[in-house]
Order: C-alpha cells, then structure tokens, then sequence
C-alpha cells in the first residue's frame, strides 16, 4: 500500500506540472491569438494613423505575455517582431514628419526586424522589413547607409532566397526593393540586374510602388516605356484595391507632382 501511494505521488508530481503548464500555454496561446487578430484588424485600417499605433501596442502588449525564456513561442515572437517592424515602416514611410521622427521609427523597425531573424531564420518577413527600414533609413543619412550596406545586402539576399516565388512577399517587395537598389544613379548601380529583377515585379495597379519603381528605372533607357507606367499611377483608381489604399494614394500623389508636367 505505502508503494503504491509513493508511486502515486511520483506520478502525480510528474504530470500535473506538466498538464497545468499544457493548460497555461493553452490559454496564453487563445489570448495571443485573439490579440494578434485585433492587432490585424487595426492595421488593415492603416489609413488613419491612430488604428496604425493602436496596432502596435497591441502586439507590444501581446509580446509582454510571451516569456523570453519559452522557447515554445519563438516562432510566434518572431511573427509578432515582423508585424511591428512592417508597421514603424508603414509609421515613418507615411505619418512622421520631421527627419527626426522618420528616422526614429525606422530606427525600430529595423530593430524589430533584427529580433525577428535571431527567433526564426526562416521567416522571410524579419529579413523583409529590416531591409526596408535600414533602407530608407539610409535615405535620410547615407553615412548610416554606407556602415549597414554588408548587413543590408546580405538580408536581402537570405529575403530572395526564403521568398515563395509564386505568391511574393509584400506584393513583389523584394524584386521591387532589388530593382530600385540596382537602378543606376550617381556612382552606383547595375542596369542589367536591374533589368533581371523588374522582369519579375508584378505591374498590376494594386500595388503603385511597383509601377513607380518600374517607371524610374526605364527612364533611364526607354523613357517612352517610363511615361506608360507613370501614366498608368496617375490614372489609377485606388478604390479597387482598398487593402492598399494607404500606400497607393501617396504613391499617386508623388506621381503627379513629380511626372505631371513632363507628361502634359
């Protein structure tokens, strides 16, 4: 009898730990999941820059019940790393208005997209958008860009490399980001590359920023083609694509003030 209940003790010390644990993740991972999907409503309503912050204390406050010592939530960390880079992208890009504001937030969301690889190489996303916060970034300070190019080249590459090539990421992002990176300007550039990679960037009008960088690179060599795509950001009717009616109405606007005149 006294074998049986120590045996019973033994057991019941192995596994309700681990059955209450199970429980605990259980929960949490319900909770994670409702927040993350909240955190996606408030973004997918990115035009009014208030549902954009409000999404991203939504996923800070989501990482906050996440334990840096679990391991079982890596992957999910990562994911949660990604969505706010992506948004002090989207923070910067549109809604800061000074260089000191913008630099700020790509700043971030290059930190957060550094956090996302160190939880998962694998996802294509962290690598994604520290590009495009050090990159524009970059913009804004070519010092800054010049001591980052190694790390900004060799996470395009890993994003090339990880990419599904046949649903692309961010609507063709990383051929987009390749192309405007090749497109010669003032002591760089490789036209041929940049050639390569437009090939492969999607020209529907649902995504503007393709077309624009499309138009910028052919300006250099065909510009009868450059003014086609140009025209075609202008004319766009952005109520079709309402998903990216943020980033296709500034991308419109800067289109006609910049091609306007040298389209009339």
């Amino acid at each position: 009898m006294i074998n049986r209940i120590i045996l019973f003790v033994i057991v019941t010390g192995i596994l309700i730990p681990k059955i209450a644990c199970a429980s605990v993740k259980e929960s949490i991972g319900v909770n994670i999941y409702e927040n993350i999907q909240k955190a996606r409503e408030l973004y997918s309503q990115r035009s009014n820059h208030e549902k954009l912050r409000a999404a991203i204390n939504v996923y800070k406050n989501t990482l906050k019940q996440l334990t840096a010592q679990d391991e079982y939530y890596d992957k999910k960390r990562a994911e949660i790393f990604v969505e706010l880079s992506r948004c002090c992208f989207k923070m910067a890009e549109y809604y800061a208005e000074s260089c000191k504001g913008k630099t700020s937030w790509f700043e971030m969301g290059e930190k957060y997209g550094r956090k996302a690889i160190s939880l998962d190489s694998e996802n294509v996303g962290g690598y994604y958008w520290m590009v495009q916060n050090l990159g524009q970034h970059g913009s804004l300070n070519k010092l800054y860009f010049l001591n980052k190019k190694r790390a900004f080249e060799d996470a395009l590459k890993k994003a090339e490399e990880l990419d599904n090539h046949n649903e692309p990421y961010d609507y063709g992002g990383i051929y987009r980001t390749l192309t405007a990176y090749y497109t010669p300007r003032l002591l760089w550039g490789d036209i041929d590359k940049a050639l390569e990679y437009a090939k492969k960037i999607e020209t529907s009008p649902r995504y503007l920023s393709n077309l624009s960088v499309l138009a910028e690179l052919y300006w250099k060599i065909d510009r009868t083609k450059s003014e086609e795509y140009a025209k075609r950001i202008i004319s766009a009717d952005l109520s079709r694509y309402p998903e990216t009616q943020l980033e296709n109405t500034f991308e419109q606007k800067e289109a006609g003030e910049k091609w306007g005149k040298l389209l009339k």
